[in-house]
């Protein structure tokens, strides 16, 4: 990638917290510009807790986090107007609210309507059974639909940064396939920078260009995609295969 050379998140020993728990220790590292980057991990490795607290949800007690060289905004609603975006796990859509409704939300920081409207076409492009659904209240939507519809809420404020967590959850495969699709396609259209926590890691993997592995809160292992998969520990103990056949993630 040309861009890669460019740093747009930048970790350094980071700490988080949960009461006296403590899920981050000492985490360091590196996104770059225009790339997808897989965090994969078993649960409780930290991974949710690291978006979390990359768009501003959760307070870190020590560390050093910058994004586009700058630290992070003090206030949670500067994020998105700073082009960070995280589609939370559990999709979380405003369910009494229609789809068009919805997306809307993710554009509250856009006063020109010309560019609202811009945003809503694109979006109903990438998801065409939005547009088809877009007066229909989120709650009655499937869960695919919901998937599609939080990305595109995320996708209004057109992030720099844009964060999926366990995207694949609950998901028919042939939608979790179609969903991975899309976010290639958002990243080779619009340059997207991406972070996606998914137990998925081989699909994870097979989009991203960089991967980390996370383990009890530490970065465990890290380097491009195609040398993780072909790594005979992570084959094993993520993947499913080797001799132990056992998949952790």
């Amino acid at each position: 990638m040309e861009s890669k050379q460019t740093s747009m998140v930048k970790v350094e020993n980071l700490e988080v917290f949960y009461g006296g728990i403590q899920a981050i220790h000492g985490v360091s590292f590196e996104v770059f510009q225009g790339e997808i980057v897989a965090m994969i991990g078993a649960n409780g490795a930290g991974k949710s807790s690291l978006l979390k607290t990359l768009a501003g949800n959760k307070e870190y007690r020590s560390g050093v986090i910058s994004f586009m060289g700058k630290p992070l905004p003090t206030r949670t609603y500067q994020f998105i107007e700073q082009g960070i975006s995280l589609v939370p796990e559990g999709r979380k859509i405003f369910v009494n609210l229609s789809v068009k409704e919805n997306l809307m939300v993710g554009a509250y920081a856009v006063k020109n309507r010309s560019v609202i409207n811009e945003r809503l076409e694109e979006v109903f492009d990438l998801f065409p059974r939005l547009k088809e659904r877009e007066k229909q209240p989120g709650g009655t939507l499937s869960g695919g639909e919901q998937q599609m519809l939080a990305v595109g809420r995320a996708m209004m404020a057109q992030p720099k940064l844009l964060m999926l967590d366990e995207p694949s959850l609950g998901l028919a495969p042939i939608i979790i396939d179609e969903m991975f699709e899309k976010f290639k396609r958002i990243n080779e259209a619009h340059g997207t920078t991406m972070i996606i926590v998914e137990q998925n890691a081989q699909l994870a993997l097979e989009t991203a260009h960089r991967g980390y592995i996370m383990k009890t809160g530490k970065i465990q292992m890290e380097g491009p995609s195609q040398e993780l998969l072909n790594n005979p520990y992570i084959q094993e103990a993520y993947l499913g295969f080797g001799e132990g056949g056992s998949c952790d993630a």
